[in-house]
């Protein structure tokens, strides 16, 4: 089972107490033994001392007379839970308290310094020190000894307080950490229910902000902006939705008329080959409406192509226009051609690019006068390259030059969408550019005609060292031009490309 936040902001809480109330009872318990433990060995080390000082005096004041009843005179001085013993060098007890009898001979070091030992005797804990000390002629072994046993006692009592303080301290924490991640978790449960308001129908509400500018500020700002993109985003998708509706509203209506009108009466020749047109006509309005919307759904899955290929801009570009001089011949349109006449690559989609081509040459065709002329171009530099196309067709506003990108937006909306096409042509054209790093500039003028200007990113600008990995395969030219490829070379003098094109048989 999954703790809630709350419920683990709680446990680590009294977790994390808990520890550190442990840690600290151990450094308690341990300096308190160690401090006790010093001051009887400081104890212990002075007694032994003041004895053999004791000894000394005694010889050297010449008032030695029993040395057994001297040390018990002295033991009478030692506080009461001290334990004496002397002997002489033959190992003869001369004198010992008591409690001193429970607790075997400790030997002392032949070195001279302190022997230890710790001992239990009779239920009670002792400890005692022993060393060897010269009086005047003679050697004794003095030692001394200390009852520890309420040393001993006290520290087992406080091991048992700090013991009991571990779980108090955990279930203290955890009370305080379950009120306080409340309160921490308090504006989380704002934002959680603030959030759940926000709906298809309530896209405008957004998160409070506290104004502290902390971690929760931050997060509020986050999804705020999150929902800002959702609600574009939306309005985006009911807009279109609303849009490829009304656009397929009146096909749809007309074919149905005319099938009932054919199925319901007995027209003559004429009257339903001019129903069949109809059909037709709307059919393939139709298909090319599904067909930008197809598009476009693959644009916005960044599905526009699979992969780029290496071409030559002016002969993909030069096939278009011999296309499009035709239907503008049918307009009574002459399109002037006016080509670099530069070997120009781009790394890209073919077909994309010259569906780029054919929206720009097209709407030019649609929005321009008969007896007029179209002029295309095709240009390059360093770093870029691209076409132009130039009409004396009715112009943009400027409030419009940044709305013709837009799906189904038309600027002469008195056209009826067979005139003007489907609305989604400039819309395909932006997607284009984007997946090619590509931009567009508009120069218009309302009545006088329109410029657009479209620049893409030279493939041939950062050629490594060996250019020919960049050649075209002949699989990736198509069947019906000319084949060709381009061999890149690089010029050293003037540190910039050359392409030299060459016939392949």
């Amino acid at each position: 089972m999954r703790l809630s936040i709350r419920a683990l902001l709680t446990l680590w809480y009294a977790t994390v107490v808990a520890l550190i109330v442990f840690t600290l009872g151990l450094g308690v318990y341990f300096s308190a033994a160690w401090s006790v433990r010093r001051a009887i060995d400081s104890d212990l080390t002075s007694g032994i001392d003041g004895v053999t000082a004791f000894l000394r005096h005694k010889y050297d004041q010449n008032d030695i007379k029993n040395l057994g009843e001297e040390l018990r005179e002295h033991s009478a001085l030692l506080p009461k839970a001290k334990l004496l013993r002397g002997s002489d060098a033959r190992g003869v007890v001369l004198y010992e308290t008591p409690d001193m009898q429970l607790l075997p001979i400790l030997p002392a070091s032949a070195d001279g310094k302190y022997s230890r030992r710790d001992a239990v005797a009779g239920g009670r804990s002792f400890r005692y020190f022993s060393r060897i000390c010269k009086a005047g002629p003679d050697f004794f072994l003095i030692e001394i000894g200390e009852d520890e046993t309420e040393y001993a006692l006290m520290l087992r009592r406080l091991a048992c307080l700090l013991t009991l303080s571990i779980p108090i301290a955990a279930v203290l924490a955890a009370l305080c950490g379950y009120w306080m991640s409340e309160r921490a978790l308090r504006p989380i449960h704002r934002i959680t229910s603030t959030a759940s308001l926000i709906d298809a129908q309530n896209l405008q509400l957004r998160l409070p902000l506290r104004g502290t500018n902390d971690e929760l500020d931050f997060l509020s700002k986050t999804l705020n902006s999150m929902f800002d993109r959702i609600e574009l985003a939306y309005g985006r998708v009911m807009q279109f939705t609303a849009d490829a509706s009304h656009e397929l509203r009146t096909p749809v209506a007309v074919i149905r008329a005319n099938a009932e009108y054919l199925l319901m009466e007995k027209p003559d020749e004429e009257r339903t080959a001019r129903g069949i047109a109809d059909i037709l006509k709307e059919s393939e309005f139709m298909t090319r409406l599904v067909g930008d919307l197809l598009t476009l759904a693959r644009a916005d899955r960044d599905q526009l192509s699979l992969e780029k290929e290496l071409f030559e801009m002016e002969e993909a570009f030069g096939e278009i226009v011999a296309r499009s001089e035709i239907l503008a011949a049918l307009q009574e349109i002459r399109i002037v051609y006016q080509p670099a006449r530069r070997v120009v690559a781009i790394s890209g989609y073919r077909n994309d690019f010259q569906r780029l081509a054919v929206i720009f040459i097209d709407n030019a065709i649609r929005y321009s006068p008969r007896n007029s002329q179209i002029t295309v171009a095709t240009w390059s530099t360093a770093d870029e390259c691209g076409f132009t196309v130039s009409d004396h067709g009715i112009g943009i506003s400027p409030d419009d030059q940044d709305k013709i990108f837009e799906r189904f937006y038309r600027v002469d909306q008195a056209r009826t969408q067979r005139d003007a096409g489907t609305g989604l042509g400039l819309a395909i054209a932006k997607e284009i550019l984007a997946s090619h790093m590509g931009r567009v500039a508009v120069e218009s003028e309302v009545g006088r005609g329109s410029l657009f200007t479209v620049s893409l990113p030279r493939a041939d600008r950062d050629i490594p060292q060996s250019a020919d990995k960049m050649r075209p395969q002949s699989s990736q030219i198509d069947e019906g031009s000319k084949a060709f490829a381009i061999r890149f070379t690089l010029a050293r003098e003037e540190d910039r490309l050359k392409i030299d094109k060459t016939s392949i048989e």
